[in-house]
């Protein structure tokens, strides 16, 4: 069985759950997703042979049972393996995505696939790389990629630098994969986007740009540093200019290279461990301090607990290590926190540095593990008390911290102390900074849109935003609201609920917030039943007083 679906381990089970419509394509009872949510949970649950290119967007659209089948294809996916034959593949739809095998886990030895993206005579087919991590070697002759129009003059690729796009003007196109059996299996493979069309258009689809010589292709490919229309059309008037590449082009957990136009993904746990596993060394750049206890003094800075980078924990007593931050400075310090403590570890946070039970913040425990803490002092001065049990199956924590209001080198101010965003967090479809700094003016959307997350090309407006109804596929329109639309509730956890939901007896926050502080509110249950109960009790009376009428009737006929 040939199966195209990965399910990331870190990907929301209840994306796969709604706001998807599928269409069934071929004979082969492959699906085909059709809705931004779809195009979502293509991007993020991997790839399916022959399924159109998941950056486009269309309407809601199909009947219950292909739903059905598309939700069952997806929970089922883990449970298969991407197989690939020498025989081609051939694809013959206008816009596609290819993945290596296994994607986005790493490629194994001994494979060689094909596929054919075959167009009519005259078309245009143009590739752009999104992902590219071969194992390098001289010539290319040990793992490499190779495209071709034909079966001659070929273009053989291999290592982690990103190609640039890929052109033919002769209407098809061979890739042709190949791993020794040697191989080391520690590379990560490809992910790539086509589209195919003829020059000298006047007009293209909704979701996609005209370049220069009148070629079509997709919006999200306008202004990411490559030139695919072939006249660099889509590179002009691009601002702001193109930073370092979305954390989507990695797999959601993994550690992405920073060496120039490289897409090489590491696992987390070859962060910090003292080699350099990416060629430029990134992966040991900024590593926080790893010290049982210390002092420290700036205004910013990283720490982290002795077993947050190595989890072999083999000691018999017990870690217990205390930070004191002092910045020298009235302002408050803003401290955020990466738990992943083990059962029976602890960390206490306390306001100043003298760790008394009348200072404490707050106490984390491994319930706590689930998102990032993040708190903050009421002066100048912080501690942080960390406790862990002997054998503990965690990993500690690892912490950042800064002034309230002071932004860490290479960051950019969200304005009014309202925090701040990096490079990587400019335009990448969530809100960092309350006011949405960090995602206006993006070069993917109209004016006056924002973008979702993903990097889908789907945009929305600020209308649209935080109101309760999802406009992008992955609901990033509704995350981390700090205020929301009229008409809706804003819950403790930065979500927005309808104004009609709250005091109605049932926690539709979170935190319950919509439950507090409620006059006399009454259960929607409890009304709920008296409506029920009202209604039986006048039917019961209603038949008792045909009862006693025909009774009544009966009677008097005895007596006549």
């Amino acid at each position: 069985m040939t199966c195209g679906v990965y399910l990331d381990p870190g990907f929301p089970a209840w994306l796969c759950k709604g706001h998807n419509a599928f269409s069934q394509r071929g004979a082969g009872g492959v699906s085909e997703l059709t809705t931004d949510a779809g195009a979502s949970l293509h991007h993020r649950c991997g790839a399916i042979r022959g399924a159109p290119d998941p950056e486009r967007t269309m309407g809601p659209t199909g009947p219950l049972l292909p739903l059905l089948i598309g939700l069952l294809w997806c929970r089922c996916a883990p449970l298969c393996a991407a197989v690939c034959k020498e025989q081609a593949e051939i694809h013959t739809e206008r816009r596609g995505v290819l993945y290596s095998p296994s994607w986005p886990l790493n490629y194994p030895p001994g494979l060689n696939c094909s596929w054919r993206i075959q167009g009519s005579p005259g078309e245009v087919i143009t590739i752009s790389f999104r992902n590219f991590d071969l194992m390098e070697s001289g010539g290319c002759m040990g793992d490499w990629l190779l495209l071709t129009p034909t079966w001659s003059g070929e273009s053989r690729l291999c290592g982690s630098v990103l190609p640039p796009p890929f052109i033919s003007t002769r209407g098809r196109v061979w890739l042709y994969f190949h791993s020794g059996t040697n191989s080391s299996g520690q590379a990560q493979g490809f992910r790539l986007s086509y589209i195919r069309g003829h020059l000298g258009q006047s007009s293209c689809q909704s979701d996609e740009f005209l370049c220069g010589n009148g070629k079509c292709l997709p919006r999200s490919w306008k202004c990411n540093g490559q030139d695919e229309c072939g006249d660099a059309t889509d590179e002009h008037g691009c601002f702001p200019p193109p930073t370092e590449p979305l954390p989507s082009l990695c797999p959601l957990g993994s550690l992405p290279c920073t060496e120039a136009q490289t897409t090489r993904c590491l696992p987390p746990s070859l962060r910090c461990n003292g080699d350099r596993d990416c060629r430029d060394g990134s992966d040991e750049l900024h590593c926080p301090d790893t010290t049982c206890g210390k002092r420290l003094g700036n205004f910013y800075g990283s720490f982290a607990s002795p077993d947050f980078f190595h989890a072999d924990r083999r000691s018999v007593t017990e870690l217990r290590c205390s930070w004191l931050l002092d910045t020298q400075d009235p302002k408050p310090i803003m401290l955020q926190l990466d738990l992943q403590l083990g059962p029976g570890d602890s960390l206490h946070v306390y306001d100043g540095l003298l760790q008394r039970a009348e200072h404490l913040l707050q106490l984390l425990s491994h319930h706590n593990n689930r998102r990032p803490a993040l708190l903050e002092s009421s002066r100048g001065q912080m501690s942080v008390l960390y406790m862990a049990q002997p054998h503990s199956p965690g990993r500690g924590f690892n912490a950042t911290y800064q002034v309230k209001g002071y932004c860490f080198p290479g960051e950019h101010p969200c304005g009014s102390e309202q925090g701040c965003y990096s490079d990587h967090q400019r335009c990448d479809g969530y809100w960092h900074c309350p006011s949405g700094r960090d995602e206006e003016a993006c070069a993917m959307c109209p004016d006056g849109e924002f973008p979702c997350e993903g990097g889908t090309g789907a945009c929305y407006a600020a209308s649209e935003r935080c109101n309760n109804q999802k406009k992008c596929a992955d609901g990033s329109d509704e995350k981390n609201c700090y205020d929301c639309q009229p008409g809706n509730f804003h819950c403790g956890t930065n979500l927005c609920i309808f104004e009609t939901w709250r005091c109605d007896g049932q926690e539709d926050c979170l935190d319950g917030s919509d439950e507090r502080d409620c006059l006399a509110a009454v259960p929607r249950k409890v009304i709920t039943a008296a409506l029920i109960g009202s209604l039986v009790c006048s039917l019961l009376l209603v038949i008792a007083l045909g009862c006693a009428l025909k009774l009544h009737s009966l009677r008097n006929r005895e007596y006549r």
